[in-house]
């Protein structure tokens, strides 16, 4: 009862079929599993901001990194206030879309269109102006509100006449809706991602934390629960991301030897490693049923 019917992977039909299950959210650095939630949300949107929640304060020493899945302004917003002195590196899911010939030549677009800062009015391609009318607001189905300005079309030319440009299909005058917070976090994740140091970083993404999904199906097999609900299901998945850290341990002391190049690398991972608090742990049952 606690599972929620998902489009998994495996989908041996190919026909989108849904099953009972979770979505698996990790946090990792060098590919060691620092914390783990279970979600309820098929979608990675919504799972960011209760992950940051649960997630203990010595776990993130650095820029928060994720894929364009969980680029939204909720959560742009919500890392902001929480976490203001480390940067996100998280792009937004049009953003590699906006640097394409035919996003740029669209002339829909009023990222296409001429601001003129000064006096607060957009130009169309059509030499339409639109001034700025009024402030309003939205709230979307999760009840977050978000803010925007007005603009409104001039309905008149200078000769007073009525500008067709400037009316919709219908005969309404054409408005556009601006969202200056939403273009302020698309400003600083094109601004961040742009920098070479912090595009490394997130580069790295890939193989830090698909490794860890990748490793729970190859190495343990472990594409299944085999129990149900959430606290039961939440336990055996700790497990399985301890045993991951204990063999990518083990498999990396192995490495380290008087000639080894990599061996102050190797002995500094350990040491952060070490600094953070075994998150598996915490739960008294869990750790009752596993060395009483």
């Amino acid at each position: 009862n606690d599972a929620t019917f998902m489009r998994m992977k495996e989908d041996p039909m190919k026909n989108g079929q849904t099953k009972p299950g979770y979505n698996l959210q990790v946090a990792a650095n060098n590919q060691f599993a620092l914390d783990y939630t279970l979600a309820p949300n098929p979608t990675d949107m919504r799972t960011l901001i209760p992950f940051l929640e649960k997630m203990d304060a010595d776990v993130i020493q650095g820029p928060i990194v994720a894929d364009a899945g969980y680029g939204s302004e909720p959560n742009y917003e919500f890392i902001e206030d929480k976490f203001g002195v480390f940067d996100y590196l998280i792009p937004y899911n049009t953003m590699l879309k906006e640097e394409t010939k035919r996003w740029r030549s669209d002339e829909r677009k009023v990222m296409n269109w001429h601001y003129n800062a000064e006096d607060d009015y957009y130009i169309d391609p059509k030499n339409v102006r639109f001034n700025f009318k009024r402030y309003a607001y939205r709230h979307d189905t999760y009840g977050y509100k978000r803010n925007f300005k007005v603009y409104e079309a001039e309905k008149f030319d200078e000769d007073r006449k009525e500008d067709p440009n400037a009316l919709t299909k219908k005969g309404n005058v054409r408005k556009i809706y601006i969202n200056p917070q939403w273009e302020y976090f698309k400003g600083k994740v094109k601004t961040n991602l742009s920098n070479t140091e912090k595009n490394k970083i997130y580069r790295r993404r890939k193989y830090e934390i698909e490794p860890i999904f990748g490793n729970l199906k190859a190495y343990l097999g472990f594409t299944r629960f085999t129990v149900r609900s959430k606290k039961k299901v939440n336990r055996q998945m700790g497990i399985a991301l301890m045993a991951l850290n204990m063999w990518k341990m083990s498999t990396s002391s192995s490495k380290i030897s008087p000639n080894n190049k990599n061996k102050k690398k190797t002995i500094r991972i350990f040491q952060n490693f070490q600094k953070i608090r075994m998150v598996f742990f915490k739960d008294r049952d869990l750790c009752h049923s596993l060395f009483s």
